[in-house]
């Protein structure tokens, strides 16, 4: 069982928080988690925090001053005790002691995205990115162009900025721009000026049982949303927005979309192509990024950004600009002579655009190896087929465990049961050092390895670093 969103109006946020001054965030080391902390210091709130581990951005809270207990409950509580809100996050458990003291003594909760609500409803333009697949690099995208268009936005983004070092970028007051999450309803909580949506599919199969529960949730983001840029080739994006209050407009690949991509030519696995907006063009684009996915995110970015006032030209040069977001088909370096990219693809969709881009750069008589973290138990239940078909691109798969993050075991789902599933080029490794030492057996200079998923399945290049592995 996971926790629910708050889900407040905006009046309700406003009633909630006046006169607060103290804020704890529990699960304060999360990508998202964070930001909102730094943000919520910047504001003038006081702020402290609890997670249960250690990490990157709990070591930046604490240099910007920001307290961050782990481990130590008795002081967690203390702080606790002293703070007016609890903000939570949906990764932590109901039955987490933190939660329910602040649950039992009656002290007002936030989850996550309704805190974030509440930051974004002082801008005047608010963009919130949302789709099943490629969020966070269109986020980031987006925050290149305007930063360099000197629009200062604040962004937060769910992976981390290589132009910041940080899934946060600091701006001014005018514009904020989200990486907008479906899981729970999340996305609800937020009140875009304009909603971006890249794609409708089935995933989170713990919270959405089918497609058509993700695409009611996706309506509702429509309506809420004052205007909205979606995808003219995903037919289920549209559907979901077809009853959007605010003018639509449209992006993609065929003729039916307003903002289109055309005279696509690759050459080493990134494109090149002509904007054109209504039959016009705008400018001739180089993107940086690998892959037809990147194009559509490409896309993406530049329609929030022409719909924000920026030139053809800053347009252009900020696609041009931009390396791509961590861990999303981000080289690491070699192993053993093969080149390393790391990617966050985890559903199927996800797994197949990033085989088939890495397939496009593989070396002349070079293999393409694939090391794979399967994310939650119901996830890799519900997406049981579609996995092995995806994986099956690759000629050589390792797949590590489940990473079970809020869930508990099903019975027969196994990462072993799935490489049997794939088939001989797929087999099954418990250890992170095993799985190492396997590939640096296999691999050859000419090969591509791929390492995928969005748990800590990147824990792997601490082991490659023992190997001939070189940056």
């Amino acid at each position: 069982m996971s926790l629910p969103n708050t889900s407040r109006t905006r009046e309700q946020r406003e009633r909630a928080l006046a006169g607060v001054r103290r804020l704890f965030f529990l699960g304060a080391g999360g990508v998202h988690m964070w930001a909102l902390a730094m943000l919520a210091k910047e504001r003038g709130y006081d702020v402290v925090g609890a997670d249960r581990a250690e990490g990157e951005y709990v070591g930046r809270l604490r240099a910007a001053g920001i307290p961050v207990f782990v481990g130590d409950r008795a002081a967690a509580l203390s702080a606790l005790r002293q703070a007016d809100v609890l903000i939570y996050t949906l990764a932590i458990s109901p039955e987490d002691p933190l939660y329910r003291a602040a649950a039992a003594t009656g002290k007002t909760l936030f989850s996550r995205a309704d805190f974030l609500g509440f930051l974004m409803d002082a801008a005047p333009t608010r963009i919130c990115v949302a789709g099943c697949h490629g969020k966070s690099t269109t986020t980031a995208l987006l925050c290149e162009m305007l930063w360099d268009a000197g629009r200062e936005p604040t962004v937060l983004c769910g992976a981390k900025m290589r132009q910041f070092d940080s899934s946060l970028s600091l701006g001014g007051g005018e514009l904020f721009v989200a990486e907008a999450c479906e899981y729970r309803d999340s996305f609800l909580c937020l009140s875009p000026t304009l909603g971006v949506v890249l794609n409708v599919g089935h995933d989170h199969a713990d919270y959405f049982p089918d497609l058509a529960a993700v695409k009611r949730s996706f309506v509702q983001f429509a309506r809420q949303s004052e205007g909205i840029l979606v995808n003219a080739d995903d037919d289920a994006a549209m559907e979901a927005t077809a009853e959007a209050r605010g003018r639509r407009m449209t992006f993609g690949l065929s003729s039916a979309a307003m903002l289109r991509a055309e005279k696509i030519v690759f050459s080493g696995g990134t494109g090149r192509f002509s904007l054109t907006f209504e039959e016009k063009h705008v400018a001739d684009v180089a993107l940086q990024i690998p892959g037809r996915h990147n194009i559509y995110n490409a896309l993406a970015a530049a329609g929030a950004a022409l719909l924000c006032g920026l030139s053809p030209e800053e347009v252009r040069d900020g696609l041009a600009l931009f390396r791509g977001a961590a861990r999303r088909f981000e080289y690491k370096g070699r192993l053993c002579g093969a080149r390393v990219f790391d990617d966050y693809a985890h559903h199927p969709d996800e797994i197949t655009a990033t085989l088939q881009t890495a397939r496009e750069m593989v070396a002349a008589g070079g293999r393409l190896f694939a090391v794979f973290q399967p994310h939650t138990y119901t996830r890799t239940a519900a997406l049981w087929g579609e996995l092995c078909e995806a994986l099956r691109l690759a000629d050589r798969i390792l797949l590590a465990d489940i990473y079970a993050a809020r869930e508990a075991p099903l019975p027969g789902v196994t990462s072993q049961h799935l490489a049997a599933a794939v088939g001989t080029c797929a087999t099954y490794h418990a250890a992170l050092p095993e799985l190492a030492t396997r590939l640096a057996e296999e691999l050859a200079p000419n090969d591509l390895l791929l390492v995928m998923g969005a748990g800590d399945i990147d824990g792997i290049f601490r082991e490659f670093s023992k190997k001939d592995f070189t940056l």
